[in-house]
């Protein structure tokens, strides 16, 4: 009884002593990496863009752009869209035809021939016996 719980307590240690650890080093990987997830306008598409813009001291604070004639003066605004990128259509594929007659084509006079050739051996066989 007491080598059973010695085996216990010793599988209990090594299982702490290599999991907790393994354990700790995956939450640690998955924090490092939500942290260093891009961000900012090239990963969130034209949905920061907007708020990257609206937050810019030369927007206007109704998330409308401004647009500046030649002379450096606004002279309307001009309304930006969050739009999600639309999703692909799928595109057809040809799939090659593959050959149904490939056993015919190769194979079936060697088939043929051993079939034969064991139809006579059974025959010789049956005479001998």
């Amino acid at each position: 009884m007491e080598v059973l719980v010695l085996m216990f307590v010793c599988g209990l240690a090594v299982a702490t002593l290599v999991f907790w650890p393994l354990l700790h080093r995956a939450h640690r990987k998955a924090a490092e990496s939500q942290q260093a997830a891009p961000h900012g306008e090239h990963a969130l598409g034209a949905a920061s863009a907007v708020e990257h813009s609206a937050t810019t001291p030369e927007a206007s604070g109704s998330g409308e752009k401004t647009d500046r004639g030649g002379d450096g003066e606004a002279t309307q605004p001009v309304a930006v869209e969050a739009t999600a990128p639309k999703p692909r259509e799928p595109e057809l594929m040809e799939m090659p035809e593959l050959p149904t007659d490939i056993f015919d084509a190769r194979y079936r006079a060697r088939f043929n021939r051993s079939q034969r050739r064991l139809e006579r051996i059974r025959a010789e066989l049956d005479n001998a016996g």
